[in-house]
C-alpha cells in the first residue's frame, strides 16, 4: 500500500500498523517476530529511525519500540534496501555467491553487501550507502547534504527530473519512450547507464564481489540497458577485477524486501 509520506510520519506509522495486521490476521500461523525494511540512515541495533533523507519528517523515531509496543512481539527494524539485498542472497540473484551488492534504483538508490550470507553493515550500522558516493564534487545538491551523488544521476527521480523540461513522465514511461524511438528519453537512458556503470565500476574496484543486483523500477529495462550498464562499467573498472563478475537484474521484484526482513526477524 502506498506510504502517504507526504501526509506525515503518523499516517505512515497508522498505515504500517495495518499493513502488519493484515499480514498476521490473514498468515494462519503463529508469528514469533516481525521484520520491517525502513529507509535509511537508522540504528538497526537499536530500531531507531535517524534521518532518512526521503522522508524528512522523520528524526530519531524509535520505530521497534513504537512497534513492540503495539504489537507484544519482538521487532528487527533494517535498511530497506539491506532488507532486499539479504532477500536476493538468500533466495534471489545472488544465491549461493559468495559475494553480492546490491543496488535499488528508485526515488533513490539504496545499497546493501551481503558476504556469506550476513549484511556487512559497518561499524555503526551505517555501510553501503552506495547512492551517496559522490561522482561530481560540483554536482546537484543531494537530499544527505552532499552534492554529486550517484543518486542524482541515476534513481528513477533524477531520469525523471532530467526530462521534465520535454514534459511530466515517470520513469517507466521515459524508457519505453526510448525503445519506441524518442530521442531525448534515449539520450536520457544512455546517459543514466553510463552513470550506473561508473557507480558499478567503483564498486567492482573497491569490493571485487561476485555478483552486482540492480533492482527496484529501472532494473526492468531490459537486456538492452543492461548491456549499456556493463559496457561503460568494464570501460571504467579494473581489468582483472572486472573479470567473472556478474551484473544482473534482481529476481524477487518487490518480495525481495519481505523476504530480507523475514530473514532479519528470524536471526535477530
Amino acid at each position: 500500500m502506498p506510504t502517504l509520506k507526504e501526509q506525515g510520519r503518523k499516517k505512515v506509522i497508522s498505515r504500517l500498523f495495518d499493513a502488519i495486521a493484515g499480514a498476521i490476521a490473514g498468515s494462519g500461523v503463529r508469528i514469533k517476530a516481525i521484520g520491517v525494511g525502513c529507509p535509511g540512515p537508522l540504528d538497526s541495533k537499536k530500531g531507531i529511525v535517524l534521518s532518512p533523507p526521503n522522508l524528512p519528517d522523520w528524526r530519531r523515531v524509535p520505530l521497534k519500540k513504537i512497534i513492540e509496543k503495539k504489537f507484544r512481539l519482538p521487532v528487527a527494524v533494517e535498511n530497506d534496501a539491506n532488507c532486499a539485498g539479504l532477500g536476493e542472497a538468500m533466495n534471489g540473484a545472488g544465491r549461493k555467491a559468495s559475494s553480492m551488492v546490491l543496488l535499488t534504483l528508485g526515488t533513490g538508490i539504496g545499497s546493501a553487501i551481503v558476504l556469506n550470507g550476513k549484511l556487512w553493515t559497518g561499524k555503526g550500522g551505517f555501510a553501503s550507502e552506495l547512492g551517496h558516493v559522490s561522482i561530481d564534487l560540483n554536482g546537484p545538491k543531494c537530499g544527505c547534504g552532499n552534492k554529486g551523488c550517484i543518486e542524482m544521476y541515476a534513481s528513477a527521480t533524477a531520469v525523471e527530473r532530467r526530462r521534465k523540461a520535454a514534459g511530466k513522465m515517470t520513469a517507466e514511461d521515459i524508457y519505453k519512450a526510448a525503445e519506441k524511438g524518442d530521442k531525448v528519453s534515449r539520450r536520457i537512458v544512455d546517459e543514466t547507464a553510463v552513470y550506473l556503470g561508473a557507480a558499478v565500476a567503483n564498486i567492482i574496484n573497491a569490493l571485487d564481489p561476485e555478483v552486482i543486483v540492480l533492482a527496484g523500477g529501472m532494473a526492468k529495462a531490459g537486456e538492452k540497458y543492461f548491456a549499456k550498464i556493463r559496457k561503460a562499467a568494464k570501460e571504467r573498472a579494473l581489468k582483472e577485477s572486472f573479470k567473472g563478475v556478474r551484473i544482473v537484474p534482481a529476481e524477487l521484484g518487490e518480495d525481495a524486501g519481505i523476504i530480507g526482513a523475514a530473514w532479519r526477524a528470524k536471526k535477530q
